[in-house]
């Protein structure tokens, strides 16, 4: 009983952490406004995409660090992970960074 009761925290969790680190879709929503800031082609920006979506992929890892550590830590990480990450695109879209665009596709 108790491997069950864990599989559907682990679950939960999941769906908490996608929820603090913000949508799949949203993307599109400010991609052209990222690629008038960066000064980009269409080409870098597909680019950008899809190390957005790679990255999405890694979702599972989530899964794998509630197996160490605690489910408080677990989403404070991720949910300051994607607080840095949207702050940055945030920051970049309003122009109150400047970054290139290596540093960005990172």
């Amino acid at each position: 009983m108790a491997g069950q009761s864990r599989k559907w925290m682990i679950l939960m969790s999941s769906i908490w952490i996608q929820a603090f680190t913000g949508t799949n879709f949203d993307f599109s929503a400010y991609s052209s406004e990222l690629k008038k800031v960066l000064a980009v082609s269409q080409m870098q920006l597909n680019y950008l995409a899809t190390a957005s979506d790679l990255g999405k992929a890694f979702g599972w890892s989530s899964g794998l660090a509630l197996m160490y550590l605690p489910l408080w830590m677990v989403v404070f990480i991720a949910a300051s992970m994607g607080f840095f990450g949207y702050g940055v695109q945030w920051l970049l879209i309003r122009r109150m960074v400047t970054l290139p665009y290596f540093l960005v596709s990172t």
